[in-house]
């Protein structure tokens, strides 16, 4: 089974809270894009149009391998331009209110499964009943952890333990499945020199300013100061997604041991592989346990979160005994250029308007089938965690 094989495959458009006046403070654009991650897309706008990045507001980050339509704002006297195909903006009006996560009310799905064994048409279609009844666990799925190679390596939580030297160095030396076999011999040749604190050598194989100007401020020395000096170089956005990743990564940690502890007994739960950790699903579950999860909210920690349900609680604080941290290290006395903020997550999502067509098949791939299938989902949560359900073996 495969998704995103063409960008039209995987189609996402927000729904957005929002309300236009002549005179409104904000310009709102509508962003349609392909082979682009919101945050370069943003980048590039940004830069073809005179317009500083944190000006523009956005509600969430879409993915790359999909067509997407999202909502973002600039202030009034700003006009956006997009120098690239795959990037569209069309001016949608004026608004008092600016595009941010609070925008957003729901996200539209429309989906195409390709390459399916006919085999597993029957049992597919099991699932697609049981997730209508049901629901899945609400994960953050593996875009989410673009950043990270392995479960050891957040950069956030090196910063949060203050080991700055160990946090910059992944800044430096994490290679990714996608990068080019250039990049990552240079990111080889790069861990290799940290080791001898070569720091010249290093800048001489440094590619943007922010590398050049972080080898420039380790020369000057390696204290306390000058570590944190050097993380603060490193832009807002950049910073704010690694701490993104290390949040999201113990709320899943957290709704796992929750799903554990009220089916695991039970023999329901499956693994399905991620990039750094593995997703545990069920099938059904017992009504009373549905009723208790489908209520359930997770927040995501920081030094101070949201009062929640004391089994919650106790999984966080397992959780974080695991990983060798306490919730007033998220405080981060050292580094203010971005903090923790802590919000609810629903343990478990339903779809709403869930529909799918008939299998058919492939054009694509010879002696398969595909569906297409639409469905909404609330902010934040993954189309692509919905497909990772639909693939458990049968029961």
């Amino acid at each position: 089974m495969k998704i995103k094989v063409t960008p039209d495959d995987f189609v996402v458009r927000e729904k957005v809270a929002l309300r236009f006046t002549p005179s409104g403070r904000y310009r709102i654009y509508l962003l349609e894009k392909r082979y682009w991650n919101t945050i370069d897309a943003l980048k590039v706008i940004a830069r073809a149009s005179g317009v500083k990045l944190s000006h523009i507001g956005y509600g969430g980050r879409k993915d790359r391998y999909a067509y997407t339509a999202q909502h973002i704002s600039v202030p009034r006297e700003c006009v956006l331009r997009s120098p690239e195909p795959n990037l569209t903006l069309t001016f949608l009006g004026f608004s008092d209110d600016f595009i941010s996560a609070r925008s957003l009310k729901a996200n539209e799905f429309e989906l195409t499964l390709r390459s399916v064994d006919p085999s597993d048409v029957q049992d597919i279609q099991t699932r697609l009943s049981e997730i209508c009844e049901w629901g899945f666990p609400n994960y953050f799925d593996d875009q989410r952890f673009g950043s990270v190679s392995e479960p050891d390596g957040f950069f956030a939580e090196k910063v949060v333990m203050g080991h700055y030297k160990g946090a910059l160095k992944l800044y430096f030396t994490t290679i990714h499945p996608g990068q080019t076999s250039a990049e990552k011999q240079r990111r080889r040749a790069i861990a290799t020199l940290w080791s001898s604190r070569d720091w010249k050598g290093i800048e001489k194989l440094s590619r943007t300013a922010v590398e050049k100007a972080i080898c420039r401020t380790l020369c000057e020395g390696t204290s306390r100061s000058h570590l944190v000096r050097a993380i603060e170089l490193i832009p807002r956005e950049e910073l704010s997604m690694f701490f993104a990743a290390y949040q999201s990564f113990l709320w899943n940690k957290t709704l796992e041991r929750i799903l554990t502890s009220y089916a695991g007994h039970l023999d329901s739960l499956f693994s399905v592989r991620g990039k750094i950790m593995d997703y545990r699903f069920y099938r059904v579950l017992p009504q009373e346990v549905f009723n208790r999860l489908v209520c359930l909210e997770i927040p995501t920690v920081s030094r101070k979160m949201p009062p929640t349900e004391r089994e919650v609680e106790e999984a966080i604080r397992q959780v974080l005994e695991e990983r060798g941290v306490r919730p007033a290290q998220f405080g981060l006395r050292d580094v203010r250029k971005v903090h923790f903020q802590s919000f609810l997550r629903s343990a478990i999502v339903i779809p709403g308007d869930f529909q799918w067509g008939p299998f058919v098949d492939d054009d694509l791939y010879p002696g398969r089938m595909k569906l297409r299938m639409k469905f909404v989902l609330p902010p934040g949560s993954f189309g692509t965690m919905l497909v990772k359900a639909l693939s458990l073996p049968s029961s």
